[in-house]
């Protein structure tokens, strides 16, 4: 979600499995999800009604590079564990 805001990228959110949140009194089993036991990670994003093919366009090109970026960081960072 926050690498693709600081790309100008912006209604996206990326929605954890098992996330409890507890508001007052209230614990939410999978918080953020439309369901409690959602069986892995997610990713939204919002669009409104007349949005334009290219403004879907830039959007799913922010997205590419954005993915390719992530799963280098995560292959870096495996590769330092070892």
């Amino acid at each position: 979600g926050s690498m693709l805001f600081t790309r100008n990228v912006s209604g996206t959110r990326v929605v954890k499995p098992g996330k409890i949140q507890k508001i007052a009194d209230f614990e939410f089993q999978g918080y953020g999800s439309s369901t409690d036991n959602y069986p892995c990670a997610y990713m939204t994003a919002a669009c409104s009604i007349g949005v334009s093919r290219e403004e879907i366009d830039t959007f799913l090109s922010r997205l590419d590079k954005t993915m390719a970026e992530f799963k280098k960081k995560r292959a870096k960072k495996a590769k330092r564990k070892k």
